[in-house]
């Protein structure tokens, strides 16, 4: 059994920005923008001319900022197919609302959010530096899951993840202990032995600490620190020397 101590990271903003709903709206519109082009215009013929793109756009902002907040507020994770039905509910094309036709406009959505992805500073020098001495594992709050898989593969970082666990897998977000679950019983380690690496002191460093683990929280511009917080990042650069420290 791999008894190496286990670092789990968050994904978008701590390893990966992608344009998303929350950090960049503008550039995650111009995605489905894409998606509607070559996923639901084929399928609406006439009625095209009572749907255009930035009437779709409005529909489709309008369910984001529906399903967002009601996932915060209960830690149930929604997902882009429910997105796009509660979009196309609002434009009357319930019809197209089909299982295999909403996975097919939600893969679609996040292969053109894959194209938009980029790594953030010192990632890929950090993940491949700890890959040597610790288990490396992901858990991370994304409406899509093969996402934050295939960001990863696209930057030859994927080889590195013994698991990578997604809350619209789970069906409950971080903060909340069943997202954190499926990665804990996929890396089992002793006490003392787990850290979480995170941007979010909520979902990274709170619901994380209320499971046991060690916490590293990379805020740059803080100028306190919650006492849940066990390794203050300014840089994810920092954090090799750090795990070396925690677990000599």
């Amino acid at each position: 059994m791999d008894s190496r101590p286990v670092v789990l990271f968050d994904w978008g903003e701590t390893l990966m920005w992608v344009p998303g709903m929350i950090h960049d709206p503008d550039r995650h519109l111009e995605c489905v923008g894409r998606m509607f082009e070559s996923h639901v215009v084929p399928h609406i013929g006439e009625a095209r001319a009572q749907l255009p793109l930035d009437r779709f756009i409005e529909h489709y902002h309008a369910a984001c900022r529906t399903q967002i907040a009601a996932s915060k507020l209960s830690q149930r994770e929604h997902t882009f197919d429910d997105r796009f039905a509660m979009a196309l509910e609002l434009a009357g094309l319930e019809p197209l609302s089909e299982r295999a036709h909403l996975r097919g406009m939600s893969d679609a959505l996040g292969r053109e959010v894959i194209q938009g992805a980029r790594l953030l500073d010192d990632a890929a020098q950090v993940i491949e530096t700890l890959a040597r001495s610790y288990r490396l594992g992901v858990v991370s709050n994304y409406p899509h899951g093969p996402v934050v898989a295939a960001s990863l593969e696209r930057f030859g970082l994927r080889k590195h993840f013994q698991t990578i666990v997604v809350s619209s897998d789970t069906g409950w977000m971080k903060p909340h202990a069943e997202c954190y679950q499926p990665a804990l019983a996929a890396l089992p380690a002793p006490a003392g032995k787990t850290l979480m690496v995170g941007d979010d002191l909520r979902n990274d460093v709170k619901g994380a600490k209320a499971l046991g683990l060690y916490t590293a929280w990379i805020a740059p511009n803080a100028t306190t620190v919650d006492p849940d917080v066990d390794i203050h990042l300014k840089s994810l650069s920092e954090l090799p020397a750090h795990c070396e420290r925690l677990f000599a």
